[in-house]
Formats: C-alpha cells, structure tokens, sequence
C-alpha cells in the first residue's frame, strides 16, 4: 500500500463513504496495511499536536514537550483505534453480525480517518472544535458501515453502534487521560513548569 493509494482511500472514505466501505470489503487488507494507514491518515493529528500545544495555539514557547507528547498522543490515537477493532469485532456474534477481524479494522481505520485529518485544526485553539465535528462524521461512517462489513441485520444496527460509541469513547477517554498526564509531565517537569531558558 503506497502513500498515494492511501491518500486516495482517505479521500474515497471522506467524500464518499458508502461506496468506499462497499469497496473495500472487497480488499485484501493486512494488520499491517491498518498500521501504515493509520499512521500516514494520523498526520494532521500529530502535526496539529505538536504546533497547537508548542508552537502557535494554546503555547508557544514549550515545543520540546509538546513534540514529546504529540507522539506520544499519535501513537496512543492508533492503539486505541486498533484495540476499537478488536471490540467491535468481539461483539459482532452478540448483534447477529459476522465476526470478521479483517473487515473490523477496515471499518474503524476508515470510520476515524474524518477524525485523524481534522487534528490539524488542533494548531489553532478557535477552530479545534472542528476535529469534534469529524468525529460525528466518522460515526456516521461507522454507522453506515455496519451492515456494509460487518453485515448486520436492520433490527441490530442501532443496539450495535451505540454500543460501539460508548466503547469508542472509552477508549478515547483513556487515550486523552494518559495524553494529557504525558503532557502535564513534561510541561511542569519534576521542579516546575519549565520555560524557554531554564
């Protein structure tokens, strides 16, 4: 998978959702494709990281934390949407859907990539807001996909995806908490908050 075909999925993904999603159950699609897909979509989000927290937004003088724990916090997004799949296809049997590990990541590696492009409005404090509207889209995504990869029956779709939001927030919440304290920590160091000198 090379970064242009990945860049093309994404656009595919964002643009049009459902005839992405009905293509790609199609695809050959390795753990090893999500990982590369993840990390190449999750950019913006570490880009958006780093310079809204060190450089231009909320700091502007601590960017040597906030490259540290902007990865930190990428690599954290990408555990934690990986570990999404696992749940979702762990209660595939549970909604009458088809227990498919492959078809699971496929659906939450595209489901958040609204999500993972608009980190960039991290950068800017007044606009970040948007990020939290990507992520409604990429439910909607997700909600779409449901019978699409997982093939869910109608009367299921609901109880599925709502079951699937509370287990995604979960995971987002614990990701944002372990973030945050990676952060503090480097921000105020062991003696204080250090700043540009000192």
């Amino acid at each position: 998978m090379d970064i242009m075909k990945i860049i093309n999925q994404a656009i595919s993904v964002i643009l049009k959702p459902k005839e992405a999603l009905e293509k790609a159950k199609k695809e050959k699609f390795e753990t090893m494709d999500m990982i590369l897909y993840l990390g190449i979509i999750g950019i913006p989000i570490l880009i958006g990281f780093i310079l809204g927290y060190g450089a231009i937004g909320y700091s502007t003088t601590f960017i040597g934390p906030a490259i540290g724990a902007g990865i930190v916090y990428y690599i954290l997004a990408i555990i934690g949407i990986i570990v999404f799949g696992f749940i979702l296809n762990a209660f595939a049997q549970t909604f009458k859907s088809k227990e498919n590990k492959t078809q699971a990541m496929k659906l939450v590696a595209y489901s958040s990539t609204p999500w993972l492009l608009a980190g960039i409005f991290l950068i800017y404090p007044p606009i970040s807001i948007l990020t939290l509207l990507a992520g409604l889209y990429g439910l909607y995504i997700l909600y779409i996909g449901i019978p699409i990869l997982m093939e869910t029956p109608k009367d299921q779709q609901i109880p599925y995806i709502i079951v699937a939001i509370v287990a995604y927030i979960i995971i987002m919440f614990v990701v944002g908490i372990i973030a945050n304290q990676i952060w503090w920590s480097m921000y105020w160091g062991p003696i204080g908050p250090r700043g540009p000198f000192y």
